[in-house]
């Protein structure tokens, strides 16, 4: 099979749209994706919090801080439950990807009607890569007061990558910008079975998982100013309850590390 074939070899991206029950995978993807299962059986409510998680930024980021511009890395597939579907029609969202395949499925699900939302190839832990690509700057027209997501990413993402990407987008914003972060895995529980062997199973497929103490997050994302009430657990943010997590999931979660997320603002 070729190597650059996209079924070739599992898709963290793909993974994540199986585990929320989504069609647009490759039985390499659900293989890998039932092998993380058994290791950690509550991963599908986990990403259910997840994306449940991200609409609720879309409305806090557009509909009650009032951002007209959102840019979003590491998206992965837009479906129906996506940023575009939360903010208002009038928004800008740009999506990006490193993965070639999730770019052509999106054209599939960005339907003729989201005509402000856009989506482009790119490395979230090279954001000049998307900022300075032509079409960007044209669809932006000079806005760079803007709203940016990293949520569900940092986990794949060294400190040399990660604080790179964070000081970009500080130093291109204008006042006034806010970052929506997700320190996802951070304070987890390292030696427990199902960390330790989670990331060995990414290891294989070829993917470096990075765990963090929130403390060392909150370090990385210098000089990004926290928004009070700071970072939250993610199973205790408002309005959770509606995802519908059992006792059982939220006993299960807490070893894995809140999934801390907040607001940053420059």
């Amino acid at each position: 099979m070729p190597q650059d074939d996209p079924a070739a070899k599992p898709s963290a991206g793909r993974m994540y749209d199986y585990y929320l029950g989504g069609t647009h995978n490759f039985e390499v993807d659900r293989q890998a994706a039932e092998q993380v299962i058994k290791l950690m059986p509550f991963i599908p409510s986990f990403a259910r919090l997840q994306r449940w998680a991200l609409q609720n930024v879309a409305v806090e980021l557009t509909q009650k801080r009032g951002y007209d511009v959102v840019i979003d890395f590491a998206s992965g597939l837009p479906t129906n439950d996506h940023i575009h579907h939360r903010a208002p029609a009038s928004t800008t969202v740009i999506y990006s990807d490193f993965d070639p395949s999730i770019v052509e499925y999106t054209r599939e699900i960005l339907a003729a009607d989201s005509p402000n939302a856009h989506f482009f190839q790119g490395d979230a832990s090279k954001p000049e890569e998307l900022l300075n690509n032509p079409d960007v700057v044209k669809i932006l027209n000079g806005r760079r007061k803007a709203a940016f997501v990293l949520w569900g990413v940092s986990i794949f993402m060294s400190d040399e990558d990660l604080k790179h990407a964070l000081q970009y987008l500080y130093d291109w914003a204008a006042p006034g910008s806010c970052l929506a972060f997700n320190a996802q895995g951070s304070d987890g529980d390292k030696d427990s079975d199902a960390i330790s062997g989670t990331i060995e199973m990414y290891k294989r497929m070829g993917v470096t998982l990075y765990s963090r103490s929130l403390d060392h997050y909150k370090e990385l994302l210098k000089p990004w100013t926290l928004d009070e009430p700071g970072f939250t657990a993610l199973y205790e943010w408002d309005g959770v309850e509606s995802v519908g997590l059992t006792a059982e999931d939220l006993a299960a979660f807490k070893p894995m590390g809140g999934n801390y997320s907040g607001y940053l603002t420059k």
